[in-house]
């Protein structure tokens, strides 16, 4: 089909400059002495399929994220939404003075400025201390990753978000400071194994009736770290010196309850939730692993039409559900186009010769500005009307910080859009 395109090119340009000016109400032009006897037409198409439906990865890599997220609340389309932070530790030497005493010991953690729903809500900080070691075996750690941790937290601290500001701190136990920084300047503590038997790692996880928001907080050495306050007390002038250990390793673990709610049919990662049973919608949500998978199972009635043409344009517009997003649950405003094998396994990424391809939020154009995501959908278009023998391929569309955040979108398909929701193709036919 792309070759037929770049055959017709200078003849389509030459037929479309007719029909914008042109008054003729004839869908059938003739292109000119160049192509003698040819006749072209130029159809604009939106009755096909568009059929959408959700399916659920069975994990998301969250380990190279660059973002720690931290919090719960309760989501009307997506149910309760848990995210917890699991680290692994590291000090910048193993070298103290012999006569330091620790004063006290605090976690500062450096938001990063990422937030997802309602900050006014106070949320709590629970830090356990790990009773495994995070596997340095495994390259990736993922959204269903969880490391046995210590019942009792550490400390437990309740807090308003305040995304936009630098950090928050929390003092640990002192006992639990002393015995570390005092192994680490009695030499007890002399690298990163003898470190690990003494501290495997900590968690952050949010309290069990939270209600708020999930937070983003910065893994950086500069910006997050455990740091340990201490004097040299035999010194003439008292002076306070600073001990830090550093995160060197970690992951997001995120889970959601989706209990009573359709996604709850969803039991592997090869299950379609059709929109027609989930009351016209489908689901995207990061981090969770919940995606929208579209197809267009009529294109190839396309062939229908009588003579022998070429998809110059295809554009898909899906619509996201109005009630599904707000100040505090905004929409991403560009997301990536990828295709699903019929295993709805990731395939590959849409791209054409000069860049990846992706949707972008927009209006319709209408007088009542219906937000949309508008999608150039040709490249793949043009796969699945040659592709011999055919598969079972489909699109999805995921943020580009789809390991990152929790943000969801809420589509609307064609019916519970009246039609918002559709795909519009420009096919040239020539004779």
């Amino acid at each position: 089909m792309r070759k037929s395109y770049l055959k017709l090119f200078a003849v389509i340009t030459t037929v479309l400059l007719v029909i914008s000016c042109s008054t003729d109400t004839e869908d059938s032009l003739l292109a000119g002495e160049g192509f003698t006897n040819t006749n072209i037409r130029v159809l604009s198409i939106d009755t096909f399929t568009v059929q959408l439906s959700t399916i659920k990865f069975d994990s998301v890599i969250t380990s190279s994220s660059e973002r720690l997220m931290i919090g719960q609340y309760n989501d009307n389309d997506m149910g309760i939404l848990n995210a917890s932070a699991y680290l692994q530790l590291s000090p910048t030497s193993y070298s103290l003075d012999n006569d330091a005493v620790l004063d006290s010991v605090r976690l500062i953690l450096g938001y990063d400025n990422y937030y997802y729903n309602d900050t006014s809500q106070v949320a709590t900080l629970n830090i356990h201390k790990l009773t495994d070691k995070m596997s340095t075996d495994d390259t990736y750690y993922y959204n269903t990753t969880e490391t046995p941790y210590e019942v009792t937290p550490l400390v437990s601290q309740n807090y308003t978000p305040s995304p936009n500001n630098d950090s928050i701190y929390v003092t640990l136990p002192y006992t639990f400071g002393e015995e570390l920084f005092n192994d680490i300047r009695d030499n007890n503590i002399t690298d990163e194994e003898s470190f690990y038997q003494q501290l495997k790692g900590l968690t952050l996880q949010p309290g069990a009736n939270d209600d708020g928001s999930i937070i983003g907080f910065s893994p950086s050495s500069e910006n997050t770290y455990v740091r340990f306050f201490y004097t040299i007390p035999d010194e003439l002038e008292a002076e306070t010196y600073t001990y830090d250990i550093n995160i060197n390793t970690y992951y997001n673990h995120i889970k959601s309850d989706v209990s009573g709610l359709p996604l709850e049919s969803i039991t592997d990662q090869e299950y379609n939730l059709e929109s027609a049973v989930s009351n016209g919608i489908s689901y995207n949500q990061a981090g969770t692993g919940y995606v929208t998978k579209i197809e267009f199972p009529s294109i190839k009635n396309i062939y229908n039409i009588n003579g022998e043409g070429t998809v110059l344009e295809a554009t898909l517009y899906i619509e996201p559900n109005a009630l599904s997003h707000s100040t505090i649950q905004p929409l991403s405003e560009t997301l990536s186009l990828y295709t699903i094998d019929q295993n709805n396994d990731l395939a590959s990424q849409i791209s054409n010769s000069v860049d990846v391809v992706s949707a972008e939020l927009t209006t319709d154009g209408s007088e009542f500005n219906t937000i949309v995501y508008e999608v150039p959908v040709i490249d793949f278009l043009d796969q699945k009307l040659s592709e011999s023998p055919e598969t079972g391929n489909a699109l999805i569309l995921i943020p580009t910080d789809y390991n990152s955040t929790i943000n969801k979108i809420i589509f609307n398909d064609s019916q519970r859009s009246d039609y918002k929701t559709k795909l519009i193709v420009t096919y040239a036919i020539y004779e």
